[in-house]
């Protein structure tokens, strides 16, 4: 049975989307922790919880981005 993802999740996503997309053209340290705090909030969005899959490909990306403000960081001390 397939469940229609809320539209406060679909909101969330395109968010994610969008700001991966600019950080592919003006990476910047702010930028990356948003797209964290995007990542942060789907993870622990009720509907999440219905596509382990999709969960699993969350993680991974908030793994990445994670990695990502803490090599900024490391850079710019």
């Amino acid at each position: 049975m397939c469940l229609k993802l809320s539209s406060e999740l679909v909101q969330l996503e395109g968010w994610l989307n969008i700001l991966i997309i600019t950080y592919k053209d003006h990476p910047s340290c702010g930028l990356a922790k948003t797209i964290n705090y995007y990542l942060n909030r789907l993870l622990h969005h009720d509907d999440i919880g219905y596509d382990g899959e999709k969960r699993c490909d969350y993680l991974s990306m908030q793994k990445y981005w994670r990695w990502q403000v803490n090599s900024s960081l490391l850079n710019h001390s």
